[in-house]
């Protein structure tokens, strides 16, 4: 009798122990679901944004606008059901309540499942009335008009619930010592940076040209500034957030690997679907290129910044740095790496485009101090940046649900 009693405990371990194992595994595969469904969003975005460029907007179903929201609406469903699953399951075994987050006293589930259906119902709600902004104000708009941002942020918050959501699975994996969830689960965030930064990298791309900062006699751009922004919140994240060497760098090696499948997408499918439709290209169409996207919006030289991110995260591993100078060396890293980054890429898309006005703006001997000021932007870029990836890394690993 002694002995039965003595092993209730023992079960009743042993099967919180698997119903937190499966919960981890559960939250795996509908995070691997979503970033999926989010591929097939990116995909339709730089398609519709190539299409903006080059044909204008004839109508509101093309085929990238379907892609676009066929992303958003499963994305909604699938979250939806992860939710509801967890609901039940929490109510079946108390011992899930604690892993999960209260919604209305009803849900219960991760609160990365609830900010990706807050994502999709934001990029919902803004696309009619993107519909309707077109309607008032034309066709030929930037990619930074009121709904087009909005549904844009909504695809990011959708971005940051999944990766919320494989963070999660990775944590209960590891209480477990489920090793291979907790690797895919952390591949997943990798994969998963690399697509935010290529979503950050792409929506930057109308600071280009013809959104610049006026000073005095000169027109300076806000590119540097935004790609800095961008490049050192996302590489620095990866770096805070997952347990390898090199995981910054392992972020960019993704979002080139998007860029390369985005470029053998795009202009494919730009050409068929042209065929198909008989449309005919904008006279600046000659002008702007074969894939805007992959030639204005990415750059390779980024693997400038991880790789720098990723040696001083390994030199302070390695020599015990206290956390205060670890910050202080990766701010420093970050903003020497990106000056150069930021260089390289203006020079790059002059040569591109054939064009100064890419370069930092100005006109004609004022175009060298346009594009030195265009540089030193990128410091509270990186700064910015740095700043918000550690404050948002810091609740990430405290809430661990």
């Amino acid at each position: 009798m002694a002995n039965v009693a003595g092993s209730l405990p023992d079960v009743v371990a042993g099967q919180a122990a698997k119903s937190v194992r499966g919960l981890a595994r559960l939250r795996l595969i509908t995070g691997y679901v979503l970033m999926l469904v989010s591929l097939v969003g990116l995909f339709g975005a730089d398609w519709d944004i190539q299409w903006h460029a080059v044909i204008g907007r004839d109508r509101t179903f093309t085929p990238p606008h379907d892609m676009i929201l066929a992303s958003i609406g499963l994305a909604g469903i699938v979250a939806l059901v992860s939710i509801l699953v967890e609901t039940r399951w929490a109510a079946r075994t108390s011992e899930l309540r604690r892993y999960g987050t209260d919604f209305l006293g009803i849900l219960h589930s991760s609160l990365g499942s609830y900010l990706v259906g807050f994502g999709a119902v934001c990029s919902a709600v803004a696309f009619p009335l993107d519909t309707y902004w077109h309607s008032l104000y034309g066709v030929d708009v930037s990619l930074w008009a009121p709904f087009h941002t909005m549904i844009y942020m909504g695809g990011v918050l959708s971005t940051f619930g999944i990766i919320y959501m494989l963070l999660s699975a990775a944590h209960l994996a590891q209480e477990q010592q489920d090793r291979k969830t907790a690797l895919f689960s952390y591949a997943g965030v990798v994969a998963l940076l690399g697509m935010l930064l290529s979503k950050f990298s792409t929506f930057l791309t109308p600071a280009i040209s013809g959104h610049a900062l006026p000073l005095a006699s000169l027109s300076v751009s806000l590119f540097p500034f935004l790609l800095a922004l961008a490049a050192v919140f996302v590489c620095v994240l990866a770096a805070r957030l997952l347990p390898w060497t090199g995981a910054a760098t392992m972020a960019v090696v993704v979002y080139l690997l998007v860029w390369l499948l985005v470029s053998a997408f795009v202009h494919p499918m730009m050409t068929l679907l042209v065929q198909v439709e008989h449309q005919t290209y904008l006279a600046r169409a000659s002008r702007i290129g074969s894939n805007i996207v992959a030639m204005l919006g990415q750059t390779p030289f980024l693997l400038l910044l991880s790789l720098s991110i990723d040696g001083v995260a390994w030199l302070g591993r390695r020599g015990k740095w206290t956390l205060s100078r670890l910050k202080k060396w990766v701010f420093t890293a970050s903003t020497i790496s990106m000056f150069f980054v930021a260089g390289l890429t203006l020079v790059q898309i002059a040569l591109s485009l054939r064009t100064g006005q890419s370069s930092g703006g100005g006109a004609g001997g004022h175009i060298g101090l346009a594009f030195l000021l265009a540089l030193i932007l990128t410091i509270p870029g990186s700064l910015i940046g740095g700043w918000l990836s550690l404050a948002i890394s810091d609740t990430l690993q405290t809430l661990r649900r």
